[in-house]
């Protein structure tokens, strides 16, 4: 009879387990008897899941940097448009937390967290800086097709190539800020607005981060197109 076990080395009792590591992600999760509340292992997966997806992000960044550096911007716009589907999933999942009486997130916050807090994520630090390792690349790309951002706008369909990058780009930049929203949402939804995280930032500073695009020449450039065009609505 043909062999029907593992063939990969690692634990578990399948390849599947084998190859995801199922063993030591799981081992990565507080054991149940130590979980401060039963809804600490909502909060645990949430983040840990997060981190993943972030971590994906950030290498999906680098490729998306190589492929507009190499004059192939339509690779580029298909990574960045996976990028905002994880974003868009991020925002899905993290309403999930919403789900938390907020008396019961305290006993998670005072009894596990330490100091730690959500704006000390890794994952979300590297997202901060993608517009400072896309951008030059991207003018880089403009400089030798001899392009303005107003031209591109203006004629979009005569340069659709680099205008359906520059809508990745936009499309990626709002998924962000709407995560970010999201994230304001829940936490004053869950310890409030007037409440400081373990940071000593007060919760209404999130409001900040969801104006500050990723891309602020790109909107600037949709703006300068509708002065163009001198509207009287």
């Amino acid at each position: 009879m043909p062999h029907t076990g593992p063939i990969l080395e690692g634990r578990g009792d399948s390849d599947y387990e084998r190859y995801v590591r199922v063993p030591e992600l799981l081992e990565l999760q507080k054991p149940v008897e130590l979980l401060s509340h039963p809804e600490e292992r909502l909060f645990q997966t949430t983040h840990q899941a997060a981190e993943l997806w972030l971590h994906q992000i950030d290498y999906e960044i680098d490729r998306i940097a190589a492929g507009i550096g190499a004059d192939q911007p339509h690779v580029a716009a298909d990574l960045l448009h996976r990028c905002r589907l994880i974003l868009d999933l991020l925002r899905e999942q993290i309403i999930i937390l919403e789900t938390m009486a907020p008396v019961d997130y305290h006993v998670i916050r005072i009894s596990s967290l330490g100091r730690g807090s959500g704006q000390e994520s890794p994952g979300f630090h590297k997202l901060l800086d993608v517009g400072k390792r896309l951008w030059p690349a991207f003018e880089g790309l403009l400089g030798r097709r001899k392009l303005s951002l107003i031209e591109i706008e203006r004629s979009p369909r005569q340069h659709h190539e680099i205008f359906r990058l520059v809508q990745a780009l936009l499309d990626y930049d709002e998924a962000f800020l709407k995560w970010r929203f999201t994230h304001m949402r829940l936490a004053f939804r869950i310890i409030g607005s007037d409440v400081l995280s373990l940071k000593g930032v007060p919760a209404s500073q999130l409001e900040m981060g969801t104006r500050e695009p990723l891309f602020p020449k790109l909107w600037e450039s949709i703006s300068a197109l509708t002065a163009e065009h001198k509207p009287t609505y």
